[in-house]
């Protein structure tokens, strides 16, 4: 896909008494086509992209290459996306990517161009939930049955979805709108806009007549007809030749020059037809040329010798020439001609031959001059450029007025947000199970990506937290979400309303924490066509700390949702610890460069500073949600332990149960160890740096962790830690430097180490110091968001 050229694309405002005014934004149109070749749509796209005096944006969307419009749309400042859908694999990729540039572009209005991109750019469009889809037919639908099977099917396919993909059918012709109402398509929203001409472009050039005449070494004398077409059935060049070798008789200086694809010697067909007819001196070959409006200067006469047509773009532009014209009675070409030219009836070549005679036996009488001068009158009275835009231009705020965008940015830049100052904005959206967590594990980091420039929402669960996101500016969106997820029906309403949040928002990154949001909130990226995903594994839940090795279900679908969640094409996956990416590359659920290792969320060191210890007895800290799987139980019991023994340790416990936690202590086992006194239940607390000092000694005995915020704190406010040795704990400490690790599930090795390290002051306080210049080295808040941000760029770029 090629790169988007923004050029053109930023709003002014209007000066009112000397003060700026706002204007709303001007309408926003996509164009989707299937090619960029020269053929009558692409011209007229063309035409109508880049008039001039129009404050309508045009964007446009080649289903296949640049071809010959494009470097022409590119230089007229037109952003234009080159998808190269020629192989069933780049069909698929480019279908993909279609979505992708709808979502960011985010247009008023779709507008299509031909069957297949009727279909195509069509249903793509309301896929991502653009509701002001307007088709447009280019082809008359006469002779359909000559073209391929596909074209058939999709035009058959197209007439069935009208009722459902468009809300406007505009065609280009009286005589296409007729017959397509006829197939079935919707006829209450068809509507008739004739192509228009740019009369600039198109006009007669003595000049140019002189020169190409004498380059092709024909005279001024020579009567000269000419077709302007590129060999095709339905342009029915067997017809026209057929006719030339009649009117030779009559005249036999007569000479025809044929433009367009196709017309050249290696046409193999082509020169059969010519050998057949004797006609080879008397045609010239020009092939495929971008001087046209210079070369229909040359001829007397051009003919349209076709058997079915929509609305033929050579007759105006030659009646706009001052050229004389023979048609066939196919598509509007009758209408467009009116008195001024010979109309024929299609496939006759002694009709053709007989009106060709007729309009060179006309040449330098007083009606040829006459003629032409009233047929480009026609031309500008009824098929001017300026009343075509004007024509589209209304269609399309009608369109947009009945069907709004269901959401509409204020839209500074394409793809971007611009604040007032000029500088570039994007949405990122944090997607969290829990708010309280939101606000004590990444709100530093929300808060830089805002500074930054970030436009940034969240999305978490309803609770008492979600006042206090608000109140730092932050969007939020509430989810339903469950913490247990025992329900399969609630989970897939959750799956459900992350994909219609993602689609009405659009954010061009979401930022994933813990683990249903990572797992519900990638699939739902992937299926809505978030652009980019970031995943932060803060460790891989309580399946993956089972010590049975034997199959698990459970593990098994675990390890089902995390490479669905994790397949985004635009990601990245942070892992707090190298345990935890080693499982999921061995099970292949990422790949190695997709993954990012960042030690925990990050603590700010100016909240947590590192203060002496204070006087007393040693006092042993743990801060953690009441989980079985934190070891809360091994630290009861080791307070047990420790109290048996005569230690003078200090259990002190702060945090409270987590009903919502599957691996939640019960409210009555919490009361229970209150009533016994062997440790100090402080319930749950905020002012975890205050708690830190006052006390010596951080304990968490946990199963299995991401990097525990609770150990990072503590590093931070100078406290030697004891944890166990499993992934996350032993992630967070330098084992013997900053800490002490023991066995997990181990109360007796637990309370030793905690009772050994509470004799000990000098190797206590040497753990601490060494703590403190850990958590400046590694865990301080500002490494950490610049590491965040860096991917936040590296994605969303």
């Amino acid at each position: 896909m090629s790169a988007l050229q923004p050029a053109s694309l930023n709003h002014e405002t209007d000066a009112v008494d000397g003060k700026p005014e706002k204007t709303s934004p001007p309408l926003r149109v996509v164009h989707i086509i299937a090619g960029l070749g020269q053929g009558g749509a692409e011209t007229v796209l063309f035409r109508l992209a880049t008039a001039p005096g129009q404050e309508t944006e045009h964007i446009v969307i080649s289903l296949g290459g640049e071809d010959v419009f494009g470097p022409q749309l590119r230089a007229a400042g037109i952003p234009l996306y080159c998808l190269n859908m020629h192989s069933p694999l780049g069909f698929l990729k480019g279908l993909r990517a279609l979505t992708r540039v709808l979502r960011e572009v985010q247009p008023d209005v779709v507008q299509t161009w031909m069957y297949h991109s009727d279909l195509i750019g069509g249903a793509a469009a309301r896929v991502v939930g653009i509701p002001a889809v307007s088709w447009g037919i280019r082809n008359s639908g006469a002779n359909l049955y000559q073209g391929s099977p596909k074209a058939r099917m999709v035009a058959w396919l197209c007439a069935r979805l009208s009722r459902f993909i468009p809300k406007l059918i505009v065609s280009c012709a009286e005589n296409a709108a007729r017959r397509h109402k006829q197939w079935g398509y919707r006829a209450d929203i068809m509507k008739v806009i004739p192509n228009g001409y740019d009369l600039s472009r198109w006009h007669p050039d003595q000049q140019a007549r002189e020169e190409v005449r004498e380059e092709l070494g024909l005279s001024l004398d020579t009567p000269v007809i000419g077709s302007v077409a590129r060999w095709n059935p339905l342009k029915d060049h067997p017809n026209l030749l057929a006719a030339l070798a009649r009117s030779l008789h009559r005249h036999p200086g007569l000479r025809c020059l044929l433009i367009g694809d196709g017309m050249d010697s290696s046409n193999e067909t082509l020169m059969r037809l010519l050998d057949q007819h004797q006609l080879r001196e008397s045609v010239i070959l020009m092939g495929r040329r971008s001087d046209v409006p210079r070369l229909m200067n040359a001829l007397d006469v051009h003919v349209l010798s076709s058997s079915a047509e929509g609305f033929p773009n050579v007759v105006c532009e030659a009646m706009a020439a001052g050229v004389s014209n023979v048609v066939t009675d196919v598509g509007d070409a009758a209408l467009i001609v009116g008195n001024e030219g010979w109309i024929v009836p299609p496939s006759n070549a002694e009709a053709l031959a007989g009106a060709i005679n007729s309009a060179v036996d006309e040449l330098g009488a007083p009606s040829w001059q006459a003629r032409h001068e009233h047929a480009r009158e026609r031309v500008a009275r009824l098929f001017s450029l300026e009343g075509m835009v004007k024509n589209y231009t209304q269609a399309w705020k009608t369109l947009t007025a009945q069907y709004p965008p269901k959401r509409k940015r204020s839209r500074q830049t394409l793809n971007v947000l611009t604040d007032d100052s000029g500088n570039k904005t994007r949405m990122l959206m944090f997607v969290v199970n829990n708010p309280a967590f939101f606000l004590s594990h990444r709100l530093p980091l929300a808060l830089a990506a805002k500074k930054e420039g970030y436009d940034v929402h969240v999305a978490t669960m309803d609770g008492p937290a979600v006042s206090e996101i608000e109140r730092n500016g932050l969007q939020h969106h509430a989810l339903p979400m469950t913490r247990s997820g025992t329900n399969p029906l609630q989970e897939l309403q959750t799956i459900w309303a992350l994909w219609r949040l993602f689609r009405r928002e659009r954010p061009e990154l979401v930022h994933a924490v813990t683990i249903k949001p990572v797992l519900y909130g990638g699939i739902a990226a992937r299926l809505a066509g978030v652009p980019g995903f970031l995943a932060a594994v803060s460790g891989l839940g309580y399946v993956f700390t089972k010590r049975d090795k034997s199959v698990d279900p459970v593990r098994w679908i675990a390890l089902q949702l995390y490479r669905m969640a994790l397949g985004h094409s635009n990601s990245r996956v942070i892992f707090q610890n190298s345990n935890d990416r080693d499982v999921l590359l061995e099970d292949r659920v990422v790949k190695r460069d997709q993954c990012i290792l960042i030690r925990g969320s990050g603590v700010d060191l100016n909240e947590f500073q590192a203060l002496p210890e204070p006087e007393g007895p040693p006092v042993a800290l743990m801060v953690s949600r009441l989980l079985v799987d934190k070891g809360v139980r091994e630290f009861v019991e080791a307070a047990r332990i420790s109290a048996a023994q005569g230690s003078p340790v200090k259990w002190v416990l702060a945090g409270s149960p987590d009903p919502g936690n599957p691996a939640s202590i019960s409210d009555q086992e919490w009361q229970s160890w209150q009533k016994q006194g062997v440790v100090e239940c402080l319930g749950e607390r905020s002012d975890i740096a205050q708690l830190y000092a006052q006390a010596h000694i951080a304990v968490l005995p946990s199963y299995r962790e991401g990097l525990p915020k609770s150990l990072v704190e503590a590093a931070a406010c100078g406290r030697a830690v004891v944890t166990t040795d499993v992934p996350g704990c032993r992630d967070a400490i330098e084992p013997g430097v900053t800490g002490v690790l023991v066995p997990v599930r181990n109360a007796q090795a637990l309370a030793t180490a905690v009772m050994e390290l509470g004799e000990d002051t000098a190797r206590r306080q040497t753990m601490g110091e060494a703590s403190r210049r850990l958590a400046e080295e590694a865990f301080d808040i500002e490494r950490i968001s610049e590491a965040h941000l860096d991917l936040y760029q590296y994605l969303s770029r």
